[in-house]
């Protein structure tokens, strides 16, 4: 069988139909414009020329006349001369109020199927502590930092579930390492605790300490009509404004990498906008923080961790193994374009140094390790054990288990079923974990 393809039209062809049409426009325009400018100059001297042969007026007068006509005629003729610059004008704001039209009629469309959507809320710890009967303050309730519930996550575009009925709780020291096959929605789920993705249903909850946080007010400065301690209501907070400072803190598997010095990458995200240097302290013991042995957030009234000093920050490149690089690159106030100078994997321990710096309380690593090998990621993972830092992991190797106590194994849903897809199990009850499975 042939195939006739002569009138068939390729890409080519029509950008060629349409840069035709465009010198043809800007022909006929140029031609109007300058036309107009040239045969309007006839006009003064046609009508003033028979007074002059009849000798009423003198040759002068038509030069003057002329004069006179141009000054008036530039005027008048503004919208003839920028007819080009006001038509391009007029292309760019059609173009963008058709997208302006585009996005809204997305947003309604997206606010018209969205019929509900997960719950992403803060609670001040203090204020959601429920009392026992006899005033003492239950010591579960004082190590919860996350809370999930009956969480059902879904692809923003086809609504495709990837995670159904989650619900689990994080206390201090959970350290939660989630799993299963590619695509079954690990990275969605801590996009979604993020506050990245808000397709499903559900109710995720974090616990953070109202003096941990400078924007937050403590209940001492709130009115007392506005100071509730059920467990639902107290406290609760609509949407992170700082989510470091809020304790939570997120590592993707390629960090991001700031434009400036190495001092700037180090301090990025929790000391972004302070650029007051700090004046530098005595040496810090080997292997250890001084600025994180001092006192607590609640303790400095509320302010976010002090500012880290030359010592401290080079100590803590020594801390996760990047030491070198002050060598190979100078000093802490080098320069460089360090997404290309620097391996993914040094990016990556250079991202565990910012969170040593800033030590949340929580903190979500997407695969944050996955370019390192063995030996650095446990030597990465005790630093943050040790400064205190609960974490929730995402990834693959089977050496991830050894610093987890609790799995969270996500299978790939299935449409046509309504049960769970999800199954949490404590890493320390079996001695060695089966691994038949991944």
């Amino acid at each position: 069988m042939q195939i006739c393809s002569q009138h068939t039209i390729s890409l080519p062809d029509i950008y060629l139909f349409n840069f035709q049409k465009l010198l043809i426009s800007s022909r006929n325009l140029e031609f109007f414009t300058n036309g107009y400018r040239y045969l309007i100059q006839i006009l003064p001297a046609a009508v003033v020329a028979p007074m002059y042969f009849s000798g009423k007026i003198e040759f002068g007068v038509i030069n003057q006349s002329v004069s006179a006509f141009n000054h008036i005629l530039g005027d008048f003729s503004l919208i003839v001369y920028q007819f080009q610059s006001i038509s391009a004008f007029s292309a760019i704001i059609d173009r963008l109020g058709e997208f302006d039209d585009v996005l809204d009629s997305s947003i309604s469309k997206h606010l018209s199927e969205l019929s509900e959507e997960i719950s992403l809320s803060y609670c001040n710890f203090r204020n959601s502590l429920v009392l026992e009967s006899n005033g003492s303050v239950p010591v579960d309730n004082c190590q919860k930092l996350l809370s999930i519930e009956n969480l059902t996550l879904q692809t923003p575009t086809s609504k495709a579930t990837l995670i159904r009925d989650l619900s689990l709780v994080i206390n201090e020291k959970d350290h939660l390492l989630v799993t299963g096959p590619s695509g079954s929605g690990k990275t969605s789920l801590l996009r979604a605790l993020a506050g990245l993705w808000n397709v499903g249903r559900g109710k995720i909850t974090f616990y953070v300490d109202d003096a941990d946080d400078p924007q937050l007010p403590t209940s001492s400065e709130l009115p007392a009509n506005e100071i509730n301690t059920s467990h639902e209501k107290a406290g609760e907070l609509e949407g992170p404004i700082n989510r470091n400072s809020r304790g939570l803190f997120f590592l993707p598997q390629r960090p991001y990498m700031v434009l400036g010095t190495l001092r700037q990458q180090l301090l990025y995200p929790t000391w972004a906008d302070d650029t007051t240097p700090m004046s530098d302290g005595a040496k810090p013991v080997a292997g250890s923080l001084s600025f994180l042995m001092g006192k607590s957030n609640s303790e400095n009234g509320g302010a976010k961790p002090n500012k880290p000093t030359t010592d401290d920050l080079i100590q803590v490149l020594e801390n996760v193994r990047l030491g070198y690089i002050l060598s190979r690159f100078g000093s802490l106030d080098s320069t460089y374009e360090w997404s290309s100078v620097l391996s993914l994997g040094e990016q990556q321990r250079l991202a565990f140094a910012r969170l040593l710096l800033s030590k949340p309380k929580l903190v979500l690593l997407d695969e944050s390790t996955s370019a390192l090998d063995e030996a650095n990621e446990a030597h990465l993972y005790r630093q943050i054990e040790a400064a205190g830092i609960t974490y929730v992991s995402v990834g693959h190797r089977r050496t991830l288990y050894e610093h987890h106590n609790m799995t969270l194994r996500i299978s790939t849903a299935d449409p046509n079923c309504n049960k769970r897809n999800w199954d949490i199990e404590s890493i320390s009850s079996k001695p060695m974990y089966d691994f038949s499975s991944q």
